[in-house]
């Protein structure tokens, strides 16, 4: 899956423009499943810090790794979360 996405939360971020998330699921082998999520940042450094997680979690900073790790656990759990 393809999708744009682009951060709203401040003027530099908004002024860094719309980009590109690839979302790719590959079966493994067993019971496993692969998802590797690309987003490409080119010539967006203020979203680029942010989604790796360099700011600070109550400037939205958690990154990628955040987001997939609630995924992840509401996935396993089936638990709602608040993320």
């Amino acid at each position: 899956m393809v999708h744009t996405w682009r951060f709203l939360f401040s003027p530099e971020t908004e002024a860094e423009g719309f980009r590109r998330v690839t979302w790719e699921i590959h079966a493994e082998h067993g019971d496993f499943t692969r998802l590797t999520v690309t987003h490409d940042v080119t010539g967006a450094p203020v979203t680029a810090a942010m989604l790796e997680g360099s700011a600070s979690s109550d400037e939205g900073g958690g990154g990628w790794n955040w987001i997939l790790s609630t995924l992840k656990t509401a996935l396993e759990t089936g638990a709602e979360t608040s993320a």
